[in-house]
């Protein structure tokens, strides 16, 4: 990808233009029965009374984290995924950056984000804001895309959607070799788990072929090679039925540390 590209406008151009495609992914996107939102929404211990869900999209998050009791505050930058949102479930939902979060110091008990962290940049900034939002005690959990532990056989198919789009998915930040480690240093926050996990979306009609495409993000591809993969998955289900597509999931949670234990090593 070209130095300089404008991550900003792409974004904002393709969640105005299909607000809530993430989410039908993902809430289809399985291991066990259940999803990374359910996964990642385990993360957050019952007693948290005031939740942030960080670049919330159509507001899954908000929806797999609602109790009673508690306020789940959906924050994201698409005004056409906060509507959506606002549609599915009672807020509040706010439009902000999620590098300057319109909230007080020591104000949130947990702050979750799905997929956000690898568009979100950079991780340090990210994690200070964080930081300086939660309580002492708070926690931050994500998810974020991953290679491992993808089995050799699963990795065959993801192939061949790759040959045809002549391209891997992209994202702003990186997601396996991260440094999430690294960028904690000086925010507060400690590292209490780095788990992964491996989901599969089924894909069974060209709608779902179609779906599964047109939900990554491909700044440099064209419709013609978006097109190819398309068909090359259709075909596959006509020829061999379902296609099984399995996608690695990476979930980091941290914890706001007290001042006192802040420069300790992590």
């Amino acid at each position: 990808m070209r130095k300089g590209f404008d991550w900003g406008a792409y974004l904002a151009a393709f969640h105005a233009a299909t607000p809530g495609i993430t989410e039908e992914v993902l809430s289809r996107t399985l291991s066990g029965g259940h999803s990374p939102y359910r996964w990642l929404a385990r993360a957050v211990s019952p007693k948290a009374r005031v939740v942030v869900d960080l670049a919330c999209g159509s507001g899954a998050m908000v929806r797999e984290l609602a109790a009673e009791g508690r306020t789940v505050l959906g924050l994201d930058l698409a005004e056409s995924e906060l509507e959506l949102a606002a549609s599915r479930v009672d807020g509040p939902f706010v439009c902000a950056d999620g590098l300057r979060m319109p909230l007080a110091e020591g104000s949130v008990d947990a702050v979750v984000s799905s997929m956000g962290a690898v568009v979100i940049q950079p991780p340090r900034a990210l994690f200070t804001e964080v930081g300086r939002v939660l309580k002492p005690g708070g926690v931050f959990a994500f998810t974020a895309p991953t290679v491992l532990p993808l089995h050799p056989r699963d990795v065959a198919t993801s192939l061949g959607v790759v040959t045809r789009l002549r391209a891997l998915p992209r994202f702003p930040g990186p997601t396996e070799v991260t440094g999430y480690k690294d960028a904690l240093v000086g925010t507060g926050l400690r590292k209490v788990e780095d788990a992964r996990e491996r989901y599969h979306f089924e894909v069974s009609t060209p709608e779902d072929a179609e779906l599964i495409v047109s939900a990554l993000y491909l700044p440099t591809t064209s419709r013609r090679r978006r097109e190819a993969a398309t068909n090359w998955l259709v075909d596959r289900t006509i020829k061999e039925g379902p296609v099984r597509i399995s996608i690695a999931m990476r979930r980091f949670v941290v914890l706001k540390q007290p001042v006192e234990t802040r420069d300790a090593e992590l």
